[in-house]
């Protein structure tokens, strides 16, 4: 899921609310590039934004999947921020096993994560 910067804060909400619905109360796993910083997915700043959406997820019961790593998710010429992680709820966060930020060279200018569900 990709939330635009330029995008009020509202409709990102409105969009994760539609993801949840058509979860009909099954698992959820959302990949989101949120631009926005938090301490929460182990960035070194929380930007106003991110406070907004770190309620929102509060509040529907969400999870932020992400580990400390040496990398981040989108390193760039200006500096390096942990933009990208994944989102989960109570039915799946259990199943989620070894999130990590892996050196393949992406096609992006986002580093690709990855991790397993269900698999030890």
């Amino acid at each position: 899921m990709y939330f635009d910067h330029e995008e009020q804060t509202e409709n990102k909400f409105y969009k994760m609310d539609e993801r949840i619905s058509f979860s009909n109360g099954g698992r959820i796993l959302i990949a989101a590039d949120c631009k926005a910083t938090s301490k929460t997915w182990c960035d070194v700043l929380t930007n106003s934004t991110c406070r907004k959406l770190e309620e929102y997820i509060t509040s529907k019961q969400l999870h932020i999947i992400k580990e400390i790593s040496k990398r981040s998710t989108f390193p760039n010429s200006r500096g390096s921020s942990n933009i990208d992680f994944t989102i989960t709820n109570d039915k799946l966060i259990l199943d989620i096993i070894g999130w990590e930020i892996i050196t393949q060279e992406s096609l992006s200018d986002h580093n690709y994560f990855k991790y397993n569900i269900g698999v030890v």
